[in-house]
């Protein structure tokens, strides 16, 4: 029974690309765990500019952003994506230390930008069965 639990899993990804950017290699490490361990691809970048190289060459399924990176943040990572025609469809999931009361004035801060939204803001420590539900509706928006 186990093994068939296991298949369902692996299915329930469908080996869709996932792009990780997050400065802390735990981080990166443990998301990318849990989204392998469920059927994703998961590809990792711990700074914006790396990030961007490689979701140009990726082209990932969907985006777990964090906010606060050292060296350039995660809203310029977010500007340069949602302005890039050929990258501005791809979901992105921020991920990130920013607690509640200040969530709020990051969703704000995105609609002065006149951009796109992120597709959903999470707060750290992540909820594993909260990610990877909005994982699996991000997919599901797009398609």
């Amino acid at each position: 029974m186990r093994l068939h639990m296991a298949t369902e899993e692996v299915y329930m990804g469908g080996g869709k690309r996932i792009m990780i950017v997050d400065d802390e290699p735990s981080m990166t490490t443990y998301l990318a765990t849990l989204l392998e361990d469920h059927g994703y691809e998961a590809h990792c970048a711990n700074d914006p500019e790396e990030a961007l190289e490689r979701i140009r060459d990726l082209r990932p399924d969907v985006i777990l952003l964090d906010l606060l990176m050292p060296k350039k943040s995660g809203v310029t990572l977010f500007q340069k994506i949602s302005r890039d025609e050929s990258l501005a469809h791809i979901p992105i999931i921020v991920v990130t230390g920013i607690h509640d009361h200040m969530i709020e004035d990051f969703r704000s801060f995105f609609s002065s930008l006149k951009l796109r939204k992120p597709f959903a803001f999470l707060e750290k420590p992540v909820v594993p069965e909260e990610l990877l539900r909005k994982v699996k509706e991000s997919l599901a928006a797009v398609n």
